[in-house]
């Protein structure tokens, strides 16, 4: 008991000396929090690997900051989420996902219509991709509206498709019977057209399909490729063919809907001032350092001889078109190629 009353003056006689020499005790001062966020968005994109990606991350973080925090993004993938690429319409329609990243090509078996950009070689250059984009923009975002339930920030391109092939393709006879990874319905038309075998793999499993021998090649972008390694079970890089995916970052209406006017506008602006307005500045250098870090690592880059141009021509126009056509909506999928494409690339089509 003594013990115990002494022990208590001795805390007591302490406190008095730090009053006494002007020490106060007072608990730890609290940090300022960062504002709540009044909203969470998440964002699917095609796959981490990517270049957009960067330009999604850049997004979400000039997004945060002009919002003062009130807006804060969670990333995730494709792979991430076990799809493929396919599901990315009804994912996003039903708010599974607030913002995604839709690719035309992925999505063109549920809405054929948007893959009028995914025509392969149907652009002859960069510049004409650009303008056709340009042109097409407020009817993707039309279709989207009416269609996904979604609302379009911005639209952005991916680099050239090119054919990462284990065996040589100097000539055209060259593509009969080759099983190729192909990731839209318009590709599958071309490789087709071309005597080849297309087959449907999701990106993120075509390597382990090329390792196989599943498959003989894989067609995706430049870039892409290389980023997902496939100079390793692949030998030739062939191409590439100008065509230049194009991604609509989207949002799913329910979630915009219940966004404030300001946020809104912060979205839409960031989407256009850094995913879009970016990659189409950045796309060319992607295009070219996805062939030079393939070369570096070993592949041989064989561009299309002139035999096997000239059948991608005609196969286009012949086939790929008039197929899409038909998928599309026939009379309707005609006219706004006739309006909106034929004067970019010189030639109409038929219902």
């Amino acid at each position: 008991m003594r013990t115990s009353l002494r022990r208590i003056g001795t805390v007591v006689a302490v406190l008095i000396l730090c009053l006494a020499v002007g020490v106060v005790w007072q608990a730890s001062p609290v940090t300022a929090q960062a504002p709540k966020a009044e909203c969470k968005l998440k964002l699917m994109g095609i796959n981490r690997t990517l270049d957009p990606w960067k330009l999604f991350e850049e997004r979400a973080k000039e997004v945060e900051k002009k919002t003062n925090g009130r807006v804060q993004f969670e990333l995730t993938s494709l792979p991430e989420l076990g799809f493929g690429g396919g599901e990315t319409l009804r994912v996003l329609r039903t708010g599974i996902v607030d913002v995604a990243e839709v690719y035309g090509g992925y999505v063109a078996g549920e809405l054929p219509i948007v893959e009028i950009l995914e025509l392969p070689g149907i652009f002859p250059d960069g510049a004409t991709a650009k303008k056709a984009v340009q042109a097409w923009k407020p009817h993707e975002a039309k279709v989207l509206d009416q269609k996904v339930n979604a609302v379009l920030l911005g639209m952005a391109r991916d680099p050239d498709q090119a054919f990462f092939s284990k065996k040589p393709l100097r000539k055209l006879d060259d593509f009969k019977g080759l099983k190729v990874r192909v990731h839209s319905v318009a590709l599958g038309s071309l490789v087709a057209g071309l005597g080849g075998q297309p087959l449907t793999i999701a990106f993120a499993e075509a390597y382990t399909a090329l390792e196989r021998g599943t498959l003989d090649a894989g067609i995706t972008g430049t870039k892409p490729g290389f980023g997902l390694r496939w100079y390793e079970v692949t030998k030739f890089l062939v191409g590439p063919i100008s065509m230049r995916p194009h991604v609509a970052l989207s949002i799913n209406k329910g979630s915009w809907n219940r966004l404030p006017p300001d946020i809104q506008k912060i979205l839409k602006e960031e989407a256009e001032r850094i995913v879009e307005a970016k990659a189409f500045t950045a796309i060319e250098a992607w295009n070219q350092e996805g062939i030079d870090k393939s070369v570096e690592k070993g592949m041989e880059h064989l561009p299309f001889s002139a035999e096997i141009k000239a059948a991608i021509k005609d196969v286009l126009q012949k086939k790929v078109v008039p197929e899409w056509v038909k998928r599309a909506g026939g009379a309707e999928a005609a006219k706004l190629f006739n309006e909106i494409i034929a004067p970019l690339v010189g030639f109409k089509v038929s219902a």
